[in-house]
């Protein structure tokens, strides 16, 4: 194969204790994956295909198809890492471990993660979760949203019980410099984060699966608070595969995993909602958000009250083999602070997706 030796033994050492060291057996897997809401819908590949000589027709092997560009700035997303925190937890290191090597060189500013950071709400989930993310400690700010496998007994979403606040520290986070606040002392649930990019203010808010109507209210609040930064909502369920945002009061357009649809105690706002209560009234720039299954992706523009454009975007890798085979999204925010390269890459693979949904530009609306 045609891949820089440094980082392919680095992902077979990792790709082996994911698959070896989980103590999930063969059968255990299939049996927990058909028990799973969120079924795959492709055919799992065993890891002879996965590692196959010959890359998928969407991918090509590394050198990337575009080269980053030198003083730009880099955010890195994780989409659902939740079949890696259940079997595979060397991927979600491997994906850790490759930011932190890699954050100098390509400018890596913060990461973001979608939610559904475990599949069953379980302590071991967690505490792998955990231990992966802890490599990126001291290199590279990351913030974290719960997805509606992060909730409940066994991820059912059915409570906000998580074990979130209990395998991250609040105090550790809270003393990174980029941290801004959280709605509840203590949670990390939701939380808002600010930082310089491309020479702009930046605020990335990060929201916790279907947000409450008080959370919502503080949202607001907190967007009113910074009027002249440039923002993000990261939170789980928002836009559909079909590049619409999720509607429970369209009876047109499929709702597949609407929050609407889950007995998650409380208020429920799904990705219509958050757009006229939060997003069109203040200065996003971008959302992201994971959850959906299908092809995973998904991208929206749309004008907001003040006649910007807001840039709405899901990613999402879960229904590949293992898991997700490592894909994560890098963003390229150029040194003009308004031209965005979109890129799918997988540390394990060292490929990148290069089909239009998964690698292409945008100009984000910062004047």
């Amino acid at each position: 194969m045609r891949i820089s030796g440094n980082a392919w033994l680095a992902g077979l050492g990792l790709l082996a204790s994911a698959c070896n060291d989980s103590g999930w057996e063969a059968d255990e897997e299939s049996a927990q994956l058909e028990a799973a809401d969120d079924i795959p819908t492709s055919e799992p590949r065993d890891r002879a295909a996965v590692l196959a000589d010959e890359p998928p027709a969407s991918a090509t092997l590394s050198p990337q198809s575009s080269p980053f560009t030198p003083g730009s700035t880099v955010f890195a997303v994780l989409p659902d890492t939740q079949y890696y925190a259940l079997g595979y937890p060397g991927l979600l290191e491997m994906q850790a471990w490759w930011i932190a090597q890699k954050a100098e060189e390509l400018g890596i500013a913060h990461v973001f993660h979608l939610g559904d950071i475990t599949h069953k709400n379980t302590d071991l989930e967690w505490e792998r979760a955990s231990a992966a993310m802890s490599l990126l400690d001291g290199v590279v700010p990351y913030a974290l949203v719960p997805g509606n496998h992060d909730y409940g007994p066994s991820g059912a979403a059915t409570t906000r019980d998580t074990g979130l606040n209990t395998w991250f520290s609040f105090a550790d986070t809270a003393a990174v410099a980029s941290f801004g606040g959280a709605f509840e002392a203590g949670k990390l649930d939701n939380t808002y984060h600010v930082f310089e990019a491309g020479g702009r203010p930046w605020i990335a808010l990060m929201l916790e699966w279907a947000p409450r109507d008080e959370v919502v209210a503080w949202a607001d609040a907190v967007m009113t608070e910074h009027p002249d930064h440039l923002g993000i909502l990261v939170t789980h369920a928002y836009l559909n595969n079909n590049d619409l945002r999720y509607d429970h009061t369209d009876d047109i357009h499929p709702q597949n995993h609407n929050p609407h649809g889950y007995t998650t105690p409380g208020s429920l706002n799904d990705g219509e909602e958050l757009w006229q209560k939060l997003v069109r009234r203040h200065r996003f720039v971008m959302t992201l958000n994971g959850h959906v299954l299908g092809d995973g992706t998904g991208y929206l523009a749309s004008v907001d009250d003040h006649g910007r454009v807001v840039h709405q975007m899901l990613a999402n890798y879960q229904m590949r083999a293992l898991g997700g085979e490592g894909y994560l999204r890098l963003l390229e925010l150029m040194p003009d602070g308004r031209t965005l390269h979109v890129r799918t890459y997988s540390p394990l693979l060292d490929r990148y997706l290069v089909d239009a949904d998964q690698q292409f530009t945008i100009e984000l609306d910062v004047d």
